[in-house]
């Protein structure tokens, strides 16, 4: 077995072991590269090694995604759709006279291999086996045996991968209702934000390293839903959860929603003086923010001016999580107490 064979066979072995989306489309590649390839007289022996070895190469990177896959495969393609002379096909078939039960049993292996993933794909992989024999035995152009099989192996290749997509984006979508709140779909629910402060605070048992949470919460919300009305308080909600997720995006905060109009930043890594100066440059944000409100889809003329305030507080040792979102809550309370449109410090 060439040293090219020896490294296919050891990432085919790495990524049965890994949990890849495209695992099959990868499988079907290498053992396509492994199996069949060397059986294809169109090629020299020489020829068959340097692909082999360009193969290996992307391999090598160790990077089996979907971008990758489509280097490997545009790769394929090109050595497949080669202009090959008709002398060298008539001679590659006078070579081999038992072209068409040799690619069978590979075949045939091959698609043993890919088994397993669910009933549907099992199905479908029985059919391509039988329609590939098919051609196979039908087949009296090694050329046209080429491109047919190549093209349908194209086919089941893009099926599995959108079959892949589709299952990709049903997982995504079930994580977004699990963790991201139905109405301010750009913040974490609170479920979520209390499985991540219990994952912060033990973290803070353990290294001490700085832990900050920002309280926030709109002034006179119900006066807006009086005035407005309830599709314009959530739209303001809406425009207010965009103004703190890109705030926190910036120094990786964990943005949530607490409850009603109340929202919360979890930050770490920074003191609370460099916390209260963020939560003022988003505090301020807030009040230069041009909001208008949507009747049957238009922008009104005149802006509806909102404000929040702010409490932000630290972790200290001994505390637990819900230590520190009482210090944040009792500091906002402080904000709203002496004016409003304000940021309060907890007491350090």
């Amino acid at each position: 077995m060439s040293k090219s064979s020896s490294e296919i066979d050891r990432f085919f072995r790495t990524l049965h072991e890994r949990d890849n989306p495209h695992e099959a489309e990868w499988m079907a590649v290498i053992l396509f590269v492994r199996n069949l390839l060397p059986r294809l007289t169109i090629y020299s022996d020489e020829k068959k090694s340097e692909i082999q070895f360009e193969i290996c190469e992307q391999l090598m990177e160790n990077d089996f995604s979907e971008n990758r896959l489509d280097t490997v495969i545009a790769l394929l393609d090109g050595y497949l759709l080669q202009t090959i002379g008709a002398l060298e096909l008539e001679e590659a078939l006078t070579q081999e006279k038992r072209t068409a039960g040799l690619l069978i049993n590979e075949m045939d292996e091959m698609i043993s291999t890919m088994h397993g993933a669910n009933e549907r794909q099992d199905n479908r992989l029985n059919t391509f086996r039988e329609e590939t024999v098919g051609v196979i035995r039908e087949g009296t152009q090694k050329s046209h045996i080429l491109s047919t099989v190549r093209g349908m192996f194209q086919e089941l290749i893009e099926e599995f991968r959108e079959e892949a997509r589709l299952l990709n984006a049903k997982a995504e979508h079930f994580r977004m209702t699990a963790d991201f709140d139905p109405l301010l779909t750009e913040l974490h629910n609170r479920r979520s934000l209390e499985a991540h402060l219990k994952s912060v605070a033990q973290e803070f048992a353990r290294t001490g390293a700085p832990l900050c949470l920002m309280m926030i919460d709109v002034d006179h919300f119900k006066q807006v839903n009086d005035t407005y009305g309830h599709q314009a308080g959530d739209d303001v909600l809406r425009a207010l959860a965009r103004i703190v997720n890109t705030h926190a995006i910036q120094y990786d905060g964990f943005a949530a929603r607490y409850g009603g109009e109340e929202l919360v930043v979890v930050v770490q890594g920074m003191d609370l003086n460099r916390a209260a100066v963020k939560a003022e440059a988003l505090r301020a944000d807030v009040e230069r923010y041009d909001f208008r409100v949507r009747t049957d889809g238009k922008l009104g003329d005149t802006p509806v001016n909102f404000t929040v305030s702010m409490g932000v507080a630290r972790m200290k040792v001994g505390w637990t999580a819900s230590d520190l979102v009482g210090a944040a809550d009792a500091a906002l309370y402080q904000a709203k107490d002496t004016g409003r449109n304000r940021v309060c410090i907890a007491p350090k």
